[in-house]
């Protein structure tokens, strides 16, 4: 008895451990439970239609749950072919004995199926935005397996579910004018998280690569991801992508290089966005830019057209919380040859733009205002931050370096018009040919007040005559300070311990008062003062005329004498006199060809010796927005004279003007014989009067041409003049 208890065990044990690995391998074969699957296929989905073969019915053993399984079976819906490689259907074994088959479960597993089928399914899923999504959005490519797994509850409804799988070279439309093609990607999903991984795509010439994707569904959806792009762009693909941006329109750009991207985003329910953040790094290994419009630029001699970068590195960060971040660093060229270094960042909170610039120079930089230029073959470097705000552009610094010299600002704001409406002070020291030529120091507080050793003025007076009136200080209004031990001038006079005291309404001068020394007993002497009915009047006495007018070609060669100035200046323009008395004319040029010209060979060759003496030159002239009119300038010497008027046009440069010239002795010899000056007018005899030249100067700057023609007697004007003179001494 006891033995037989033994076997019946052990038989026991062995048919039903048997009868699970016969379940769980090869299964129990049948086609009796078709019709049943069919008919409660077809009781859920009616337009449905199902073929099946036999059906295995098997064990899972980690469920330890029979289910139905088939690799036989076909599958049509919405006249769509389902290529379903497998189908495992759990139930309760007791629902099969009873002829039922009461579903919890369905796992399968398709192969090859189109994205333009699935299209096709999903026309009779319940309106939603992932159907029109996918309906809209997505074209060609396929599903080239997934697998299924779906809980049902008594109602033939998902409960929950889990999927995996891989699709294949999709073409999905991600927003109007943004279409990535070649999309391929594996996944896998349940009801709380999305992965996916491998994904690779193109979008114009972007090829992205490696990306992966973690989409968290709780009451928020929370998606991760990364992925790497490279690039090799030019003009048509810049200005596709960056549409409405006219930079990338009108010039040519083109770009190489690879970034990788990391992204989070946050959805609500309603699927409005909540939150983001997109950061992007990597290197930008060759750029250029060529421009349409070559910028020119006052500080730098050469126009730039082509600017071309190597071994840029590129940061990109944006976010919800508007801490944006824009860097670049690496090398620059506007030759092609010498590349020099840079780094720009930028980051932009809400309404307020920073920008931190750091990079050595490329191009010789001349600051004419100083005279101070500065050798791109040496190194020097500009560092400045830069804040745009309220249509403001606020430098809280600005520092150029090259060896010793230094130039510094601080505080400067900018209107967006580029006109200065404040800074704290500008600190300038600047060598030229190894020597000291600026040293001072601009502060702007209540008061403008520029204190210190040097300024080199070499270019001033042609930047203050220049048609291109600036406006940088156009908002400026207040008191003006100048103290200066030494003024550096063109001519080489310097100007020692110079002063100027003065007032500025809108950018201009009101009233002013100056004065400094050439040596202990001669002076320059500046006045500017308005008159009872609002015009301004301008007064300059000079012992040095040369140290203010070697801007001048006209004045060319003038030495010694002494300069006084005077100009009446309103609204409509001004009207000036300028005189000089006892000076000489020394090597100059035009002056010396107008005498040869004249046949006044002996004359000329005054001006390669000591120099042509005058006793006195009187300038009048009155000035408006389009034109200098030269009413008179008279020039009376002991060699010769000249009296002479015309004009000359601001707008093209052009000059215009006539005169007469004559020899000295003849002049002396009318003032001498005065009784009877009609004879000297007329002559004793025909062809005996007064003789000289008359002549012309015009054309464009550097173009101007002169013409000379003898005269027989001189006009009564030029002889009233020399006689005024005359009384006078």
């Amino acid at each position: 008895m006891k033995k037989f208890l033994y076997v019946a065990f052990f038989t026991f044990v062995f048919l039903f451990t048997a009868s699970i690995i016969y379940l769980s391998t090869i299964g129990i074969e049948t086609s009796k439970l078709n019709n049943l699957v069919i008919k409660e296929i077809k009781k859920k989905e009616p337009q449905i239609e199902v073929v099946l073969e036999k059906i295995k019915i098997k064990l899972d053993l980690k469920k330890f749950q029979l289910f139905l399984s088939t690799n036989n079976l076909k599958i049509t819906y919405q006249n769509v072919e389902i290529p379903i490689t497998e189908l495992r259907i759990y139930t309760k074994l007791v629902k099969i004995l009873k002829s039922k088959i009461e579903i919890n479960q369905i796992v399968f597993a398709i192969e090859k199926l189109k994205i333009q089928d699935m299209q096709k399914l999903s026309i009779r899923i319940k309106p939603s935005n992932f159907k029109t999504y996918l309906l809209n959005n997505f074209e060609g490519g396929e599903i080239e397996k997934a697998a299924f797994d779906l809980n049902l509850d008594k109602d033939f409804k998902i409960s929950d579910y889990q999927m995996s799988g891989t699709i294949k070279k999709v073409k999905a439309k991600i927003k109007n004018n943004f279409t990535i093609k070649n999309l391929s990607l594996n996944f896998i999903a349940d009801k709380e998280l999305v992965l996916i991984n491998s994904v690779n795509a193109s979008y114009k010439k972007f090829l992205i690569s490696n990306g992966s994707i973690e989409v968290k569904k709780k009451n928020k959806i929370e998606i991760k991801g990364n992925f790497k792009t490279k690039f090799d762009l030019e003009k048509t693909q810049l200005s596709e992508l960056f549409k409405g941006i006219n930079f990338f329109k009108v010039n040519k750009i083109k770009a190489k290089g690879n970034l990788l991207h990391e992204f989070n985003l946050k959805i609500d329910k309603s699927f409005k966005i909540v939150d983001y953040d997109y950061k992007s790094k990597g290197d930008i290994s060759q750029s250029q830019l060529v421009l349409k419009k070559s910028l020119r630029n006052k500080f730098i001699k050469k126009t730039l057209k082509k600017i071309t970068f190597e071994k840029t590195n590129i940061e990109i960060n944006f976010n919800k919380k508007n801490k944006n971040l824009l860097a670049f660093d690496g090398l620059y060229s506007t030759d092609n040859l010498n590349y020099k270094k840079f780094k720009i960042q930028n980051s932009s909170k809400k309404n307020k733009q920073t920008f931190i610039i750091d990079l050595n120079l490329s191009e010789d930089l001349f600051i004419d205002i100083i005279n101070f230029q500065a050798d791109s073959k040496k190194k020097s470097n500009i560092k400045s931050k830069l804040i745009f705000k309220n249509n403001k552009f606020i430098f809280k610094s600005i520092n150029f370096t090259e060896g010793k010299n230094i130039i510094s600002i601080k505080d400067l704001i900018l209107s967006n018009k580029g006109e200065i409406e404040s800074f704290a002070y500008i600190d300038l020291l600047t060598f030229k040919n190894g020597e000291e030529n600026n040293n001072f120091k601009i502060d702007l507080n209540k008061k403008l007040s520029i204190v210190g050793e040097k300024y080199d003025s070499s270019h001033l007076l042609k930047l203050l005559s220049s048609s291109k009136k600036s406006e940088l200080l156009k908002n400026f209004n207040g008191e003006i300070i100048i103290k200066l031990k030494k003024l550096i001038t063109k001519s080489q006079i310097p100007l020692n311990d110079f002063v100027l005291m003065g007032i500025i309404e809108k950018g201009k001068f009101n009233k002013l008062s100056s004065k400094s020394q050439f040596s202990a007993d001669e002076f320059l002497d500046i006045t500017l003062k308005k008159d009872p009915n609002g015009k301004k009047i301008l007064e300059i006495y000079s012992d040095y005329p040369q140290a203010l007018l070697t801007d001048y070609t006209f004045f060319e060669g003038v030495k010694d004498g002494n300069l006084f100035y005077n100009s009446v200046i309103d609204e409509t323009g001004s009207a000036s006199k300028l005189t000089i008395e006892n000076f000489k004319i020394i090597k100059a040029p035009a002056f010396a060809t107008l005498l040869t010209l004249a046949d006044l060979g002996g004359i000329a060759d005054i001006l390669s010796g000591k120099g042509m003496s005058f006793d006195y030159l009187e300038i009048n002239m009155t000035e408006n927005n389009n034109v200098t009119t030269v009413d008179e300038i008279l020039a009376l010497g002991k060699s010769v004279s000249l009296q002479m008027s015309g004009y000359i046009e601001k707008k093209t440069g052009l000059v215009s003007l006539s005169g007469t010239l004559i020899p000295a002795k003849t002049l002396n010899i009318l003032v001498s014989k005065i009784p009877v000056v009609g004879k000297i007018l007329v002559g004793k005899k025909t062809g005996e009067g007064i003789f000289g030249v008359s002549f012309k100067l015009k054309g464009l700057p550097g173009k101007i041409k002169t013409t000379v023609n003898p005269v027989k007697t001189l006009t009564p004007r030029f002889i009233t003049r020399a006689l005024e003179h005359a009384k006078r001494k």
